[in-house]
């Protein structure tokens, strides 16, 4: 009873749920709500702050993909990081989490992504231009995305190997077979095998909730090129708030060596 589907996934998914308000305007730049349809009929919210409307050459488009809790609007904070850094953001919402319709699932947030990276591509033709950012269980939707779609680059911040790992360092006591029920595995390590683009893979040192070793982990996973970025004193929610201009700098850096030819 304790592992079962329906009690393992309302511990997973814990969204804020209403409309989080209009989208705010960070460093001048005035975020644009959109609403996308997914392939299987979902109406999705995302907030789109475009960084390259002074024309010129486009920047590079970072997706970023939040974790388990909360909804888009406590994620501007990091979208206003990169906006400072000269790069678009699109804050996306998963089903069931804020004023999106449906319900969480591991195989809808790819649906979810999917809408995301074709918004993006609306904005620019080249795929080449996005960089998919999936932290703690975006990053197995990021991971997802990136292994399927062609994309400049993926981020893992605070990512976790999977599902039934993280059960495992959860509850240590119970045997390991039992969590093979949850539905949906959010395997980040075994989607790194399909991946083809750069990944840096970021982890607070001090993480409580998701072991480091995980991330080192998924690190090894990843194929060339790859880059780490350990942040000192950074457990597993605040690693922008630590990491600060030292992060959003990364960040930026490794959006444009992407976007190379």
């Amino acid at each position: 009873m304790v592992l079962s589907p329906l009690l393992a996934e309302a511990l997973l998914y814990q969204p804020t749920r209403g409309d989080p308000g209009p989208p705010p305007v960070l460093l001048g730049i005035r975020g644009e709500a959109r609403t996308l349809t997914t392939s299987d009929g979902v109406p999705i919210t995302a907030w789109w702050y475009d960084a390259g409307k002074g024309g010129g050459h486009p920047p590079p488009m970072i997706l970023l993909l939040h974790g388990n809790a909360g909804d888009i609007s406590h994620r501007t904070p990091i979208a206003e990081g990169l906006l400072g850094e000269g790069l678009s953001v699109l804050l996306l919402e998963y089903r069931g989490y804020g004023s999106s319709g449906g319900k969480p699932s591991e195989a809808g947030f790819r649906e979810d992504a999917l809408a995301g990276r074709e918004f993006l591509l609306g904005q620019s033709r080249d795929p080449g231009h996005i960089v998919v950012l999936g932290r703690s269980m975006g990053g197995a939707v990021a991971a997802g995305l990136a292994s399927r779609e062609p994309v400049g680059g993926l981020i893992l911040e605070s990512a976790f190997t999977s599902l039934e790992d993280m059960a495992g360092t959860l509850y240590p006591f119970l045997p390991s077979v039992l969590f093979r029920r949850l539905r949906g595995r959010f395997a980040t390590i075994d989607l790194l095998k399909e991946v083809r683009v750069p990944v840096l893979v970021i982890h607070g040192l001090e993480d409580d909730v998701v072991p480091l070793r995980m991330g080192m982990d998924l690190l090894e996973a990843s194929g060339e090129p790859k880059e780490w970025m350990g942040v000192a004193g950074a457990g597993h929610n605040d690693v922008f708030w630590v990491g600060g201009s030292s992060y959003f700098r990364r960040i930026a850096s490794f959006a444009r060596e992407c976007g190379q030819p």
